[in-house]
């Protein structure tokens, strides 16, 4: 009986210290978020506050993701990757504050693009908004939240 539960700690012992390693491991090698950098869904939704607290973060509908990225030079830059309708200019802006530019998706839906605005124009939580050219009904898309606080 005695041996037995020898074994049984051992083995214990054992799957505590690989969890153990396995967590530091991890630790180490996955360096901390920037928190001045932020990664957010593009939806494909009609309308959402101007925070986009509605938009969903796992939703079917994601086509997109945005990178958000608060500069030292007083800038964010915004890296767009969608997948939209073939060959649409899709209006970027953001949301209830102002527009950043247009991008285009090519035969296959697929854009690419970058934006730069002043942080100073936005607070610390707020979102995105593709509106396509012309507009239609189906056919916008928000981002969910970007928060930097």
């Amino acid at each position: 009986m005695r041996m037995q539960w020898s074994i049984q700690y051992g083995a214990i012992s054992a799957a505590v210290l690989v969890t153990s390693v396995t967590a530091l491991a991890q630790a180490v090698l996955q360096p901390k978020p920037d928190p001045n950098e932020k990664q957010v869904v593009l939806v494909r939704q009609e309308t959402s506050d101007c925070a986009g607290s509605d938009v969903p973060h796992d939703s079917a509908l994601v086509d997109g993701m945005l990178w958000v990225m608060q500069r030292t030079d007083g800038n964010t830059s915004v890296k767009l990757a969608i997948t939209g309708k073939p060959n649409t200019t899709y209006q970027v802006a953001v949301k209830c504050v102002r527009p950043l530019g247009d991008v285009t998706t090519d035969d296959d839906g697929v854009a690419n693009s970058t934006f730069a605005f002043p942080t100073n124009v936005v607070g610390p939580i707020y979102s995105f908004e593709l509106t396509p050219k012309p507009a239609g009904a189906g056919d916008k898309y928000q981002s969910a939240q970007v928060k930097f606080r």
